[in-house]
C-alpha cells in the first residue's frame, strides 16, 4: 500500500500514526500537493493523504483511510462504542483545529498583497475557541486507551505548534501537560513534522 502525503501535512501524519498503531506497513510517497500530476491522476480534488491500495484502488481523505486501517489492522480499535458521541465529537475538534492551523499558514506563506486579514482572525479566533473546549475535556482525553479522538487532537496541536509556535499552551496548560505526556508514546513521538 503507498499513502500519498506530505511531511507537513496533519492529516497524512493521522493516517501514519493508524497505520503504525494496528501494525500495517505502509509506503509514504511524500509530494506537494499544490504541483503534483501523480496525485491528481489518483485523486482530482489533489489533497493529501490518499492511500493506493495493492490492486490499484484508491482511498481519499484521512476519516476513510483510518477507518480502513482500524477494519485490516492488529490490536484493538481505535473506534470503540464506549462513549461514541463523545469522542467523535473531540474528533472533529482535534481534527479541526489542524484544518484552522493549516488555513492560517496557508494564508501565512501567501504574497502580503494576497493575504487576508479577516480570514486569518477568523482562523485565530477559531484555533482559540477550540483550544478552549478542549482544555475542558483534558480528564476525557486522559482516560482509556489510545482512540481517534487523542490521535486527531496530538496533529491539530503538533501542527499549531510546528506552524505557529507555542503560545497556545498559555491558553491551555492543562492541555498542554497532557499533550507533553502523550507525546512519549512512540507513534506520536516518531511522526512529528520537522522543517
Amino acid at each position: 500500500m503507498k499513502l500519498y502525503t506530505a511531511p507537513t501535512s496533519p492529516f497524512g501524519r493521522k493516517s501514519v500514526i493508524v497505520a503504525r498503531e494496528h501494525s500495517i506497513n505502509i509506503e509514504e510517497v511524500n509530494c506537494n500537493p499544490f504541483n503534483s500530476d501523480k496525485l491528481s491522476d489518483i485523486n482530482p480534488l489533489r489533497l493529501v493523504p490518499v492511500l493506493q491500495l495493492d490492486d490499484g484502488s484508491v482511498l481519499c481523505d484521512s476519516f476513510v483511510i483510518c477507518e480502513y486501517f482500524d477494519s485490516i489492522g492488529k490490536g484493538p480499535t481505535l473506534y470503540p462504542d464506549l462513549e461514541r458521541w463523545a469522542w467523535s465529537n473531540r474528533m472533529i475538534m482535534g481534527h479541526g483545529l489542524g484544518d484552522a492551523s493549516v488555513q492560517l499558514q496557508l494564508q501565512k506563506v501567501l504574497p502580503a498583497e494576497e493575504q487576508s486579514k479577516t480570514m486569518m482572525k477568523r482562523y485565530q479566533e477559531r484555533i482559540s475557541r477550540t483550544l478552549t473546549l478542549l482544555e475542558k475535556q483534558v480528564l476525557a482525553l486522559s482516560e482509556g486507551e489510545v482512540r481517534i479522538d487523542k490521535v486527531c487532537v496530538v496533529i491539530g496541536l503538533g501542527h499549531l505548534e510546528f506552524r505557529h509556535g507555542g503560545k497556545w499552551r498559555v491558553e491551555a496548560p492543562k492541555l498542554s501537560g497532557w499533550y507533553d505526556d502523550i507525546m512519549k508514546r512512540a507513534s506520536f513521538s516518531q511522526t512529528m513534522p520537522s522543517a
